[in-house]
């Protein structure tokens, strides 16, 4: 769904919201250089004033380009993030 709308004479708000298979994110992402890997994010365990939270593992995917090591910060949602930000910034400069 994309909705406009107008604010001003000369400025219009644009709201994006769609819903994208995980195989087109992760072909968008090869498309793009990044080498789509399997990755277990392991998350410590808290300790809370009322619950303790135990150590969690959660399995999901990286986007590395070459010569990058997987972490937490190369998730391949946040990559895809940063690219479709990236995107968008080249379409707002034609």
């Amino acid at each position: 769904m994309i909705l406009l709308t107008p604010k001003t004479p000369d400025l219009i708000k644009m709201e994006i919201k769609t819903h994208i298979p995980q195989v087109d994110i992760i072909h968008f992402l090869q498309c793009r250089g990044y080498e789509v890997k399997g990755y277990c994010l392991v998350l410590p365990p808290e300790e809370g004033f009322l619950i303790d939270e135990p150590r969690t593992e959660i399995y999901t995917f990286t986007a590395t380009k070459e010569g990058e090591g997987q972490s937490p910060n190369n998730e391949f949602l946040k990559v895809f993030e940063r690219e479709i930000k990236e995107v968008l910034k080249e379409f707002m400069e034609v």
